[in-house]
């Protein structure tokens, strides 16, 4: 798995495992606003079955094989340029299994499984994506294969600042179906909390969503993703709505330049059925409200 991409999830996975405690234990965090890490000092309860047994912490979402080609620079319209490596490199991607793999090295001594729900595709990577995972500590055992669609890829063009570009290629993430999601029912009633991305339908989503909300588990909602609007009944069945400073604008319209306006687009999102947001802000740390 790639360092830099855990690394980017791991600030926001770190916030979602403790607000989803704070929310089990039906409490609230009072601080607004945090510095990376800073709500990693928050304390909760719940979490634990009946029989001792902790509950999982469930990601339903994507898997791509990330494919990153160095450039030096992006290609202008019609434009080809070469790739400033003869080779590519080849990771695990997607926004659910980085979220998973994230959460498993949080959880790592704690006990608490991180479970990924996702679709392997009909082709070779399927496995060394599978052998990945497991090493990364997550439990895959509620994974699919499609007998359709290969694997989701990302293509990444890498430029020398460290400045990503991509192209996703859904593959079998857009294979899921409604039985697959019903399926998942016990799971995620049985979760201490559920993350959901925008990469797989919106539907799944939503029937994930639903079912966990039924049983009074938080659902944390990463809004990044396909570009897309999202729908009022998914904002008014998940605990936390989580999108970054761009999602955030492309998500209500409204400008995001100053903090007084960011907190003003998130209020919409709260007008529209979303209990709570928390926006993150790269190095500014993230704002919860």
């Amino acid at each position: 798995l790639s360092p830099l991409i855990i690394g980017m999830a791991i600030g926001v996975v770190a916030a979602l495992v403790v607000l989803s405690a704070l929310a089990a234990a039906d409490h609230r965090p009072s601080a607004i606003a945090s510095k990376p890490g800073a709500l990693l000092g928050l304390r909760g309860g719940g979490g634990v079955h009946d029989d001792g047994v902790t509950k999982p912490l469930v990601v339903v979402g994507s898997l791509n094989v990330d494919i990153t080609i160095e450039v030096e620079r992006l290609p202008k319209k019609e434009e080809t340029v070469m790739a400033s490596s003869p080779c590519t490199s080849v990771a695990v991607g997607g926004k659910g299994a980085n979220q998973a793999a994230a959460a498993a090295r949080l959880a790592t001594g704690t006990g608490r499984p991180a479970v990924l729900v996702c679709e392997f595709g009909n082709d070779g990577y399927a496995e060394t994506m599978r052998t990945a995972l497991q090493k990364a500590g997550v439990d895959v055992s509620r994974c699919a294969h499609s007998a359709e669609l290969p694997t989701g890829q990302g293509i990444v063009m890498l430029t020398p600042d460290g400045a990503a570009s991509s192209i996703v290629v859904p593959g079998a993430n857009a294979g899921w179906t409604a039985e697959r999601a019903a399926a998942l029912e016990e799971l995620v009633c049985g979760a201490s909390a559920v993350l959901l991305q925008r990469e797989i339908p919106e539907e799944v989503n939503l029937a994930v969503a639903r079912a966990a909300c039924a049983a009074g588990v938080p659902v944390l909602q990463d809004v990044g993703g396909e570009d897309r609007p999202i729908d009022d009944e998914l904002l008014r069945e998940v605990a936390y709505v989580c999108p970054n400073e761009t999602e955030l604008e492309r998500l209500t319209g409204m400008a995001i330049g100053s903090e007084a306006e960011i907190l003003a687009a998130g209020r919409s999102l709260q007008s529209r059925g979303a209990r709570n947001v928390l926006v993150t802000l790269g190095g500014d740390g993230s704002l919860l409200l």
